[in-house]
């Protein structure tokens, strides 16, 4: 084990114990309660007294991945019209009371967050409900939204991680999904009318077809009479059946794809998929992300400091549900493109082929699980936590159980995973840049 690593491992083995992660059961503050309205919305509810602030989180199992064959952005565009505050007055209101609301589409869920002051609670969520029962699908509005989602998605493509992004989605999965076209594509948006959309509403925005996540200082017999009162009034029912993104693997020998951009830099990525969405594989992906491209004990850090080929480097795991979607990237100086892609392939076939010893595996997970408590420390990413996993046919627990669950993962189960997941012809490998 190299001499960063162990320095690493004993700064985070003496991270104070926060929860009490090493005994079985929840690790993240109090253990959440469930139950459920009597219009079948699910609700999650946990008690954080640290400030007086809610969080509601509102996920409806419904992304990208159920846009319609040649109607790419229809997911977003819906979601995105349901957050219009028709009522100037009601807008003001929560601006005054410090309460805020944003929307997050991915592949299979629209996640509408509202944050407010406690006491603000019940006329922000009057708001909340009033939005996704009655929202406005004027030809105005909806012509405003599709004109903002063509400027963002114009935006979107010069940014090379973005980009990489939907490369990598639109080459792996059957479907346009999971980010390949949330915002669109050449012609979709304009074949979307106002009734397409009031359809896809009615048959997706239905209280079976969601799950809320609720953390707040107030008590749950404070909280229950007021989700009652306002959630309460969704409409029941269950949502349709969601389309499948069939997992694809690249052809073999299928040569690097090159996308020439005229910048002083370039974005050199290989992505490939990994197993679909479980408990044990969205433990050992987070943890494989770790390993291989998280801090300076990463495997993919000696690309940094040998000679400086790339300033810029890292892994990221999208957890999608029919199979996770890998993806190790770098950037480096537009003339060392080349050789930086050649570098990088060689690091990971020797990663695969070789895996990881007993030390190196022991120092991952306790970077992993320091760097897993404190994205999730706070209300909002915790919240979201919760809700992507319940939304996506896992449950919440995992959120308060992920630390013990990667204490269980053994060096034969991990060496498996990691080699399978990095053979090279499941690579799909993408540089953005000056051309060669």
């Amino acid at each position: 084990m190299s001499r960063r690593w162990i320095l690493l491992f004993g700064l985070l083995a003496a991270l104070p114990a926060q929860g009490g992660e090493a005994a079985p059961g929840w690790a993240l503050g109090p253990e959440p309660q469930t139950f459920s309205l009597d219009n079948g919305l699910s609700v999650i509810l946990q008690r954080d007294e640290a400030a007086p602030i809610t969080v509601v989180q509102l996920l409806v199992r419904c992304g990208d991945r159920d846009d319609p064959p040649g109607q790419s952005g229809l997911a977003y565009l819906t979601a995105r019209l349901c957050l219009e505050i028709t009522d100037a007055s009601k807008l003001r209101m929560l601006m005054d009371m410090g309460s805020s609301l944003s929307l997050d589409v991915g592949g299979g869920h629209s996640l509408f967050t509202v944050r407010s002051l406690s006491r603000g609670l019940e006329p922000t969520l009057a708001v909340l409900s009033a939005m996704l029962r009655e929202p406005l699908f004027s030809d105005l509005r909806v012509d405003g939204v599709k004109e903002w989602m063509r400027l963002v998605r114009d935006a979107e493509s010069d940014d090379p991680f973005t980009f990489m992004r939907q490369a990598a989605a639109a080459a792996l999965y059957s479907i346009p999904a999971y980010g390949a076209a949330r915002l669109g594509e050449a012609g979709s948006l304009e074949r979307i009318s106002r009734k397409t959309i009031q359809s896809f509403f009615r048959a997706r925005y239905v209280a079976g077809n969601m799950v809320a996540v609720v953390i707040s200082d107030l008590p749950a017999q404070e909280i229950q009479p007021l989700l009652a009162r306002h959630l309460g009034r969704l409409p029941p029912g269950a949502g349709p059946t969601t389309r499948q993104a069939t997992p694809r693997p690249p052809e073999a020998g299928q040569p690097p794809r090159l996308v020439e951009r005229r910048t002083a830099q370039a974005l050199v990525s290989f992505s490939m998929l990994l197993p679909e969405l479980t408990t044990d594989s969205f433990v050992l992906a987070s943890l494989l992300e770790t390993w291989l491209g998280k801090g300076i004990g990463s495997r993919l850090w000696p690309l940094r400091s040998r000679g400086g080929l790339a300033y810029g480097l890292g892994a990221e795991v999208r957890p999608n549900r029919e199979a996770m979607l890998l993806s190790v990237f770098l950037k480096t100086e537009a003339g060392r493109a080349a050789g930086a892609q050649v570098e990088l392939a060689r690091l990971l076939e020797a990663a695969g082929r070789e895996g990881v010893g007993a030390a190196e595996l022991a120092a991952a997970k306790a970077f992993a699980k320091a760097v897993f408590l404190r994205e999730n420390e706070t209300r909002e990413p915790r919240g979201a936590s919760m809700a992507f996993l319940e939304g996506n046919g896992l449950s919440w627990r995992l959120v308060g159980e992920f630390t013990r669950r990667l204490e269980r993962v053994t060096l034969e189960e991990f060496n498996a995973f990691l080699k399978a997941a990095l053979a090279p012809e499941r690579w799909f490998s993408l540089r953005i840049g000056p051309g060669q």
